[in-house]
């Protein structure tokens, strides 16, 4: 074998295991990167998650929640609500306001007396009612808000069971 030729062979395999090298510390380094962005990005989507648990939570807790009695009377499944606005004001002395309330969502119920009374009631079956009250001054400035209410299913407990076993013919 031609010394040259041994030489070209031994510094083309060394400069191969180089490059070899380098690619495998290259590939290392990537792997280890993309691991540091997907622990990244996990804690990212688990904030995240956290976040809009605890939106849900605030919002959860501004339901006005109620539950129908229990009355041993499975027909009976209301529960009369009262919506009042009454201390609703306008600090502009003298200014007239109007109520108009809207129900947003939930079973289909009749306010009464009416729409635009300050106060109203409704007799709700169990589920969540959102209304929109809008309260306006003879002006036209208005100011809107929601309220939700819950009304929860009347709380019906399983018989409890007491049997006993005894020997005997039932004439006894």
């Amino acid at each position: 074998m031609n010394r040259g030729f041994a030489i070209f062979l031994i510094v083309l395999v060394g400069g191969g295991l180089f490059g070899w090298r380098e690619y495998e510390r290259r590939q290392i380094e990537k792997f280890r990167q993309d691991r540091i962005e997907l622990k990244v990005t996990r804690e990212r989507e688990k904030n995240e998650q956290i976040e809009q648990l605890r939106e849900l939570d605030k919002v959860e807790k501004t339901k006005f929640k109620v539950q129908v009695r229990h009355d041993s009377r499975p027909e009976t499944n209301t529960y009369p609500m009262i919506l009042d606005a009454t201390g609703s004001f306008d600090p502009d002395q003298g200014d007239r306001i109007r109520y108009n309330w809207k129900q947003v969502s939930g079973n289909q119920i009749r306010l009464r007396p009416n729409s635009n009374s300050g106060i109203v009631s409704f007799e709700g079956t169990p589920g969540e009612y959102t209304f929109e009250l809008t309260v306006s001054d003879n002006y036209g400035a208005s100011t809107t808000i929601s309220k939700t209410v819950k009304i929860e299913a009347e709380p019906n407990q399983s018989p409890i069971v007491d049997l006993e076993i005894r020997q005997g013919t039932g004439t006894n």
